[in-house]
């Protein structure tokens, strides 16, 4: 079986633009993360609000390479960056004072990828 990769133009940009940030500042993370993105669609990460709050501490940045849904809560502030994200879970991250962004925002706010975790 061939696998093609992603067919989004956006997602193997993104794909590239982590792979190329691994290399340049000999991180692994960001390596993961474009491993994961590489995936099929329908095998990428579906990450609930509630299982972020139960792997994480107030103030971490998580990536989720993947989508992050709604269900559960939140019992403290994070910072998620995500491929895409549910209504329901945007609502549920800002509401415990938390921000949701890109993954090219959160790699050009931490190059070296200190302190990001990422869950799938």
């Amino acid at each position: 079986m061939i696998q093609s990769g992603a067919t989004d133009p956006n997602t193997r940009a993104l794909i590239n633009a982590l792979k190329k940030m691994s290399t340049k500042h000999n991180v692994r993370i960001w390596k993961r993360v474009a491993e994961l993105l590489s995936r099929p669609a329908r095998k990428r990460a579906a990450v609930n609000v509630g299982k972020i709050g139960r792997h994480t501490h107030e103030g971490d940045i998580v990536v989720v390479p993947g989508k992050v849904l709604g269900s559960g809560m939140l019992p403290h502030k994070v910072t998620v960056a995500a491929l895409n994200a549910s209504a329901g879970a945007r609502s549920v991250i800002v509401g415990a004072g938390g921000s949701l962004i890109s993954i090219n925002d959160l790699l050009s706010q931490e190059p070296k990828g200190k302190g990001v975790v990422i869950i799938t």
